[in-house]
């Protein structure tokens, strides 16, 4: 495996590739980035994962400086699976980006409604390792569901030859879904954490022959009890992300909340 720091060294290096398969990550390696690495393995060519933790995305009063960064233990994960190459660019590689604007009618919903910066800030970053690395295949997971459609959208629109796929969330053993931030929880935070899968799931299970507003209600009354501060409980549409009154085919249950100071997402897409 090899490890590539500099703009100029990658670009050396993908001279002598055309099948560029791409994994980009902020790090704080988990078995969620790592079953995307695996994915990528599957497609000809060689497979590229970025570690970079992406200044654009935070707000300032947001956790950047306190975002776990672990970059010796990601780099022996990724040997472990066959990663091909691995670009750890200098924290200035965000410096003089060009600034893009992500698709106002995904961004501005759900995550955006609080967080209105940042898939402006992913899909700046993202057109910037595109247009260095061009590659061939990109890989998301979509626990980040809505971030997965915007970057959709936005290579739909682009100039770029670059496939996007969406890789199932993984999950511990207790339900919750993998993310970095998860390792920010105190022990009792963590064992509150592994409820939110649980509502979710239940919730689900019950869209398709009870009202969604009494369940959305019912959800979050059941969430605040345990002390999670629910940001959005959201059923929309999987394709527009718009919210629906009524079950309908492919209905995404979303759900944001805060515990502790930790942002947690996760989603079930109800078919």
């Amino acid at each position: 495996m090899q490890i590539i720091r500099s703009v100029k060294d990658l670009e050396t290096f993908l001279q002598q590739y055309e099948d560029i398969n791409f994994v980009p990550t902020m790090g704080n390696l988990h078995a969620g980035h790592l079953s995307l690495v695996s994915e990528a393995n599957k497609y000809d060519g060689i497979t590229l994962v970025s570690i970079f933790v992406n200044p654009l995305q935070f707000a300032p009063n947001e956790d950047l400086d306190i975002y776990p960064r672990t970059e010796k233990q990601d780099l022996k994960e990724l040997e472990k699976i066959n990663c091909d190459v691995v670009f750890c660019p200098k924290p200035d590689f965000a410096k003089g980006v060009k600034k893009l604007h992500a698709n106002a009618d995904l961004s501005k919903k759900l995550c955006g409604i609080s967080r209105p910066h940042f898939f402006h800030g992913i899909v700046s970053i993202l057109n910037h390792f595109f247009q260095l690395i061009k590659p061939k295949n990109v890989f998301f997971g979509l626990k980040d569901y809505q971030q997965y459609l915007i970057v959709k959208d936005f290579l739909t629109k682009s100039t770029l030859k670059t496939n996007i796929h969406g890789v199932p969330i993984v999950r511990e053993p207790d339900g919750l879904a993998m993310s970095s931030r998860n390792n920010l929880l105190t022990p009792d935070q963590r064992l509150i954490a592994a409820k939110l899968s649980v509502i979710l799931k239940d919730t689900a299970h019950q869209a398709k022959i009870k009202n969604l507003e009494y369940l959305r209600v019912e959800g979050i009354k059941t969430l605040e009890e345990l002390n999670f501060k629910v940001d959005y409980f959201s059923f929309c549409n999987s394709s527009t992300l718009e919210e629906i009154d009524e079950f309908e085919a492919n209905t995404l249950l979303a759900i944001a909340v805060n515990l502790g100071g930790v942002r947690l997402i996760d989603n079930f897409l109800i078919q």
